[in-house]
């Protein structure tokens, strides 16, 4: 009996095996934590680092602050699909803060698409030009979307699946677990317009959650809105960077900048007043009250010196805890410690 039993099993290929070899349902995800997918500050090819992303979770719903180059795979390693992501806010249209998007939405439509799946859109939020980026986005994918349909005509449209939604500062999102509020910051220091004229803005946010709030200064320079929007925080996640006023930002930069051109100096003067040093930093968390610092986008290079030096600079105005960001750490919202491994 058992040796026909075996066999049945067996000619029934594929099919059959798939459906018995299904492992069991995931459980419930109700975790809360905050995951820095990427951690390196500017435009550049990095070994190390990814380009900007964070990750908020809260009662196990994924909201994905930024996206920068490398930020899919990086949700990969932390081990959260492309379905899973549902919304979506951008700090400002610099693209180390939104190279990886189009990559997002282009998977997401595959992977959506050959699933059979039907979903609810995802919603892009960010100041002005947000809808222009995720149509420029759209209208990409559309030549591979265009062949890939001549084949596989019964893959849906990517159109309609991905929304973009331009916010002016104040409320800007409310669901059952997050309150997410935006500032405009000082990052942009010159004017500029998009193509419907709306003048281009950076945005800080925070977000108010059961576990906490959380303030997001995407980049930024010294800001009294900022200051304001962290007061009495529990985690601040700043940007920062080490460089003094005039040096270049980044080993890209240094070796295209003339010395003494003007290209080094606009540069010198970009770093110096539209991004945060961690004597800024500390007195930004001091005055704000906040009770903890999370350091992202870092223009400080990868050694453990630089760390340090990092840490000390915020700590000569700010005496709480300062956690120095790297790829894929993982900060335990009900613990208020990075998680273990």
């Amino acid at each position: 009996m058992l040796k026909h039993v075996l066999a049945g099993l067996a000619s029934c290929g594929l099919i059959c095996g798939a459906a018995i070899a299904q492992p069991p349902a995931a459980p419930p995800d109700h975790s809360n934590r905050i995951i820095l997918l990427g951690t390196r500050g500017g435009p550049a090819a990095d070994a190390v680092r990814s380009e900007s992303a964070s990750l908020l979770v809260i009662d196990g719903t994924p909201y994905l602050i930024d996206a920068g180059s490398g930020t899919a795979r990086r949700l990969a390693e932390a081990g959260y699909p492309l379905s899973r992501i549902k919304t979506i806010f951008i700090t400002h249209h610099h693209l180390d803060h939104t190279a990886g998007l189009e990559p997002i939405i282009s998977l997401s439509w595959i992977g959506t698409g050959l699933g059979g799946r039907k979903v609810p859109p995802v919603n892009i939020y960010g100041p002005p030009a947000t809808e222009f980026l995720v149509k420029a986005a759209l209208n990409y994918l559309s030549v591979s979307a265009r062949i890939f349909t001549a084949g596989i005509p019964s893959l849906p449209s990517p159109e309609g699946m991905f929304i973009g939604h331009d916010m002016a500062p104040g409320l800007i999102y409310q669901d059952e677990k997050v309150k997410v509020t935006a500032v405009e910051n000082t990052h942009f220091g010159h004017a500029s317009y998009g193509p419907d004229g709306k003048k281009d803005m950076s945005f800080s946010y925070r977000f108010d959650t059961p576990k906490g709030s959380v303030v997001f200064t995407g980049d930024t320079g010294p800001s009294e809105a900022v200051n304001q929007l962290a007061k009495g925080a529990d985690i601040l996640v700043s940007e920062a960077s080490l460089p003094a006023a005039g040096a270049p930002a980044t080993p890209t930069a240094a070796a295209t900048a003339p010395a003494g051109g003007a290209l080094a100096s606009e540069l010198g003067e970009h770093m110096a007043r539209e991004h945060l040093s961690p004597e800024e930093i500390g007195k930004m968390a001091a005055a704000a009250g906040v009770k903890q610092v999370v350091l992202y986008h870092l223009v400080i290079g990868n050694s453990a010196d630089a760390a340090r030096r990092l840490e000390d600079g915020v700590h000569r105005y700010f005496k709480g805890p300062v956690t120095v960001g790297k790829d894929l750490l993982s900060f335990d919202l009900d613990t208020m410690k990075v998680a273990a491994k």
